[in-house]
């Protein structure tokens, strides 16, 4: 595994001396560590499927057929329920060790499925020594898999019972702290299933143009089970791990704040 510290110094190695071009070859490298290398013009190979070089008379930047070790005989999802709990669960405390009996407990899953997860994020360079996260690398990998399927309402809802919600997106992020201009902006609410989804969509309408605000189902279960100590307008703010998740599905703006961001009420893990 090759992340953006280890890139960092491989670069300065090879800009700080007069040495032969050389070449990176790992079963993983990080997307910050592929640009690290890139922009420092140290040839890589991720053997997951991806070979960059750039020397005179010669640039590859091209997808290849995998090298790497195979995959598991049964391929950990962590876009799965309980592969999203057990991200969530390693991103907010991810300075403490923890142990599969114990991670199982707190997000409510069968230790067996989780020591699966386990294994094959730390095979993948995704989880370390006392399945500590490997930050930021997870972040990304399950931002990039976060996709909820958000439903415009007409009307806000009432904040009746409050504990049904979790409030996200960009109204989320500004009530903790992140460094964005407030604007035209709606709230973004989770809830726990389709269920709670049907009812309120029905309730408070659908809107075909501007939303008053957006409802999903949270991709994962103990998300909901977690919430900031602060609230807007009555509705709990989710866990600042899961508010910037849905900030990392904007590719720029997002991202950008993301990297301005480091909140009060939780580690910075991105």
């Amino acid at each position: 595994m090759v992340r953006q510290g280890d890139a960092a110094l491989i670069a300065e190695g090879q800009q700080g001396f007069e040495v032969a071009p050389l070449m990176v070859v790992a079963d993983r490298i990080s997307a910050d560590a592929r640009q690290r290398l890139s922009d420092a013009g140290v040839a890589w190979l991720d053997r997951r499927g991806h070979l960059w070089i750039k020397v005179p008379g010669l640039y590859v930047n091209t997808d290849i057929p995998r090298t790497g070790a195979p995959p598991p005989p049964r391929v950990v999802d962590i876009s799965s329920g309980t592969g999203f709990d057990v991200c969530i669960a390693l991103l907010t405390s991810p300075d403490a060790p923890v142990g599969v009996n114990e991670l199982a407990r707190k997000i409510g899953r069968s230790p067996g499925r989780v020591s699966e997860i386990l294994t094959a994020l730390r095979r993948e360079g995704l989880v370390e020594g006392g399945n500590r996260p490997a930050v930021p690398e997870l972040f990304w990998d399950v931002a990039d898999l976060w996709r909820p399927r958000w439903i415009a309402l007409s009307t806000v809802p009432e904040p009746e019972p409050a504990d049904r919600y979790r409030l996200s997106g960009t109204v989320g992020a500004l009530v903790l702290g992140a460094p964005l201009a407030a604007g035209t902006n709606w709230p973004q609410l989770y809830v726990a299933d389709d269920a709670d989804v049907a009812a309120i969509a029905s309730a408070y309408g659908a809107s075909a143009g501007w939303p008053a605000a957006e409802i999903a189902v949270c991709p994962s279960t103990y998300a909901m089970s977690l919430a900031s100590t602060v609230s807007r307008n009555h509705f709990p703010v989710a866990t600042a791990v899961v508010v910037a998740f849905d900030l990392a599905q904007d590719k720029a703006r997002g991202r950008e704040i993301l990297e301005s961001w480091s909140p009060e009420v939780s580690p910075r893990v991105w």
